[in-house]
């Protein structure tokens, strides 16, 4: 057995491991640019967060630079490319810009501001202000001190927005994305339709199979101990469906939100963090075609889509539809709890305070 004290002095004279030398078969995320490890000019490591490091991270036990526009490298983990906290995305040409997350969220909150919705989360009185603000705002002539809202009794006495100008969007769901936001606000108690055209097709099984956006049956053949689609065995189609209630390739839909602020980050830099797939699982649903639907409690948040398919099987799929989602409760109701009404019309005073709930 070693003494203690040969053991420590091996230990510091020993070569530093190189990334070739780590164990990288188990990990998901692998490194993404350049992270080869620096030698000073006395031919020591210098690990993240070293004196010369130009992000300016400190080499502590443990430190991360977490702005969404680092790479994501600890101070003592320096063949990651990975946070623990804040997940990198990336793709084969490196780290995605997180400015396209950024201007998702801008988009989906401009839907929000022209229906009068609220976020996810909002109460009674924030959903009132946005209403409010959303009719001040499409209506000429009016200004948030110049508000036509009876003090009395809640009603608004101004015009509205015409009724057959629909809040709708059409949007694109890809075969081979797992989730497809659609910048399309929904709000609990609003009625929409969505639609999609019977000529709209895509393809699972590298093109094998071609449907439409009602997608394919399956069935187990006895006689062939195998699954069958088409009049062929698959493998793959004993996997597990995202959603088991409806077929192959079959679209469907969810209410959450894609892209969600977590905090404000220094030099105005917001921090986003992806969707929260738990938000969907509850809200899915399949379209057939044709769908009109009153968004229940649960469903606040923004219209998300895919093709039904097992997980790890969307790398086969190809092609894309054209979805179309329209908000049919139109216009707004003019009615408000006449409680709220003096400081509806003075939160409008303070155009601040109205953004922080859309």
């Amino acid at each position: 057995m070693l003494a203690p004290k040969l053991f420590l002095f091996l230990l510091l004279v020993s070569p530093p491991l190189s990334k070739s030398s780590v164990d990288s078969s188990n990990r998901v995320d692998e490194p993404v640019s350049n992270l080869d490890i620096d030698l000073n000019a006395d031919g020591d490591v210098e690990l993240p967060g070293h004196a010369n490091d130009p992000r300016g991270i400190p080499n502590l036990p443990f430190a991360v630079d977490s702005n969404r526009k680092s790479d994501g490298v600890s101070s003592i983990s320096p063949w990651t490319a990975t946070s623990p906290a804040f997940p990198l995305y990336k793709d084969a040409a490196g780290v995605h810009d997180p400015q396209a997350r950024k201007d998702h969220e801008t988009t989906t909150k401009q839907s929000r501001k022209d229906q009068g919705v609220a976020m996810k989360g909002a109460g009674e009185f924030e959903r009132a202000q946005a209403r409010l603000q959303s009719l001040v705002d499409s209506t000429a002539g009016y200004s948030n001190d110049n508000v036509p809202l009876d003090t009395d009794t809640g009603s608004w006495s101004g015009s509205t927005p015409s009724a057959g100008a629909l809040p709708t969007i059409t949007f694109t769901v890809s075969a081979g994305t797992r989730w497809n936001p659609s910048n399309f606000a929904i709000q609990a108690g609003e009625t929409y339709r969505i639609d999609v055209a019977a000529s709209e097709t895509w393809s699972d099984d590298s093109n094998d199979i071609t449907v439409d956006s009602l997608g394919y049956d399956s069935y187990y053949d006895v006689a062939k101990k195998c699954h069958v689609a088409e009049g062929i065995c698959r493998s793959y189609l004993r996997g597990k469906l995202r959603f088991q209630k409806t077929n192959w390739m079959h679209l469907v839909c969810g209410i959450g939100n894609a892209v969600s602020l977590l905090q404000e980050a220094g030099e105005d830099v917001d921090r986003f963090l992806p969707l929260r797939e738990a938000e969907f699982i509850e809200s899915l649903f399949s379209i057939d075609l044709t769908y009109t639907f009153t968004a229940n409690p649960e469903q606040n948040g923004e219209l998300v889509c895919f093709a039904n398919d097992a997980e790890g099987l969307y790398y086969d799929n190809s092609g894309n539809i054209q979805v179309q989602v329209t908000r049919t409760s139109w216009p707004p109701s003019t009615d408000f709890d006449e409680n709220y009404v003096e400081y509806l019309k003075k939160s409008l005073e303070n155009p601040s305070t109205f953004d922080e709930y859309v």
